[in-house]
């Protein structure tokens, strides 16, 4: 579990246990136009959540949308490389030169470090 989600539990468990207080000390109730009367806890609690919400709601929102640009970013990326590599190679082939041998046939495994500098002039 992230060390974030550890937190944000933590801060609910100790938020309800302070509503829990708080209603204990209050127990009266209060008449909210248009609702039943409601314990004053309850109203601290529905005030606290609407709090929430309207922080985190516009968040989410922007995240939601950059990852959809993100997502249509990374596309155009893909259609691109498409066009400038049409013919992609599998992973671990080797480029072919046209004016060369083919590379399938070459000696070596690639690795130029005990060839000789003047092999390649």
């Amino acid at each position: 579990m992230k060390a974030i989600r550890i937190v944000q539990v933590v801060a609910l468990v100790l938020l309800a246990v302070y509503v829990a207080i708080f209603h204990a000390a209050n127990p009266e109730t209060v008449r909210l136009p248009g609702l039943l009367s409601l314990p004053i806890a309850f109203v601290m609690a529905l005030a606290m959540v609407l709090a929430w919400l309207v922080g985190w709601l516009p968040a989410k929102a922007r995240v939601w949308r950059l990852e959809r640009k993100l997502s249509t970013v990374r596309g155009e990326r893909d259609r691109l490389l498409e066009q400038l590599e049409p013919s992609r190679r599998p992973e671990g082939s080797a480029a072919v030169i046209p004016d060369r041998a083919d590379p399938r046939q070459a000696v070596g495994g690639g690795d130029r470090r005990g060839d000789d500098p003047s092999d390649y002039l």
